[in-house]
């Protein structure tokens, strides 16, 4: 699946479609399961570079993927950011780090 998200993803910036936040979101989401967290990180930091502004979902998103990898420093660290952007946690964000065991 990451690999046909990456695909989609390239095929659309090849075609001149700028990717919005549910397109980052997605490919986020495809890479942080297939446990390739860093490349999440690459499309994350390529996202800020394109100005689009991150939201809750993309933020959660990465946290979960750093928490699955058991990188809960990162995950600490990528929740610090969401709330230096004045990106507030929600429910969802509670539960992700909650199902790691990180309080909160």
């Amino acid at each position: 699946q990451p690999d046909r998200a990456t695909e989609v993803f390239q095929l659309m910036q090849q075609q001149g479609i700028r990717p919005d936040e549910v397109t980052y979101n997605s490919l986020i989401n495809a890479l942080g399961r297939a446990k390739q967290h860093d490349k999440a990180n690459e499309v994350f930091q390529l996202m800020q570079q394109q100005k689009v502004r991150p939201n809750v979902v993309t933020f959660t998103t990465l946290i979960d993927a750093y928490l699955r990898a058991g990188q809960r420093d990162r995950a600490l660290a990528v929740l610090a950011s969401m709330k230096a952007a004045g990106v507030k946690p929600n429910q969802v964000t509670v539960r992700v780090l909650e199902k790691h065991g990180v309080a909160v």
